[in-house]
């Protein structure tokens, strides 16, 4: 259903007011309408609103060969009548039918042949035919402050829309691999890695021990020095 009606404003600022109802649709929220404006509501104070708009593509069948040179052939007689009304016209009404015929005759013949063509167009493009169209989730029912206490006492309770649930996306269970990235220690910590056959990549391993050690024999060769 197109949601562009005849007068429309393209652009214009939504309206402002009292939700009075959320309906799921278009021909309740119009039933709300005209149960309003029965009761002696200004309809330029009542606005429809349509709720998250979607666009609808219908997919349908291509129309056979023989159903578009029958259509053709139609449109085309009645545009080579209309032709030919205004040639006997004109004319002065000699030959009327004979104009007529001709006219009837060659209108059908060049439409026929251009809708065939346009069709064959049409299918190299695409195999199938697509209708668009705009259509709303939902529909609110706004009322102008002015007359919102009003349109409330003449309906009544009306449907609210409710808020879609937030719901949080699934969170996939951790691999092994990923719990062995995680339980591993990280490589800044290990320090520089070893080469294959033990030996260390730089300079010379020192051993914690060692490096405890060795200051206590520097203390010790020290004091018997002074000795």
């Amino acid at each position: 259903m197109s949601m562009i009606g005849p007068g429309a404003q393209i652009g214009s600022p939504l309206p402002q007011g009292q939700l009075v109802g959320n309906y799921r649709s278009y021909e309740s929220a119009m039933s709300a309408v005209d149960r309003a404006v029965d009761a002696g509501v200004d309809p330029r104070f009542l606005s429809i609103v349509g709720r998250d708009l979607r666009s609808v593509y219908r997919l349908r069948h291509r129309p056979s060969y023989a159903a578009v040179a029958g259509r053709g052939a139609l449109q085309g007689a009645f545009f080579g009548l209309f032709i030919g009304l205004l040639i006997s016209m004109m004319s002065g009404g000699q030959d009327m039918f004979m104009t007529l015929g001709s006219t009837v005759a060659m209108g059908a013949v060049i439409w026929v042949l251009f809708g065939v063509i346009g069709e064959v167009m049409r299918r190299k493009q695409m195999k199938y035919a697509m209708i668009p169209s705009m259509s709303a989730v939902s529909f609110d029912l706004v009322v102008d402050n002015a007359v919102a206490d009003q349109v409330t006492s003449v309906l009544g309770p009306q449907p609210q829309g409710q808020p879609s649930p937030n719901v949080s996306a699934p969170v996939p269970p951790a691999t092994s691999s990923e719990q062995d990235a995680e339980n591993a220690e990280p490589e800044s910590a290990r320090g520089i890695p070893d080469l294959p056959d033990g030996r260390p990549q730089f300079g010379v391993r020192v051993d914690e021990g060692s490096e405890d050690t060795a200051p206590a024999r520097d203390a010790d060769s020290d004091s018997s020095t002074s000795r």
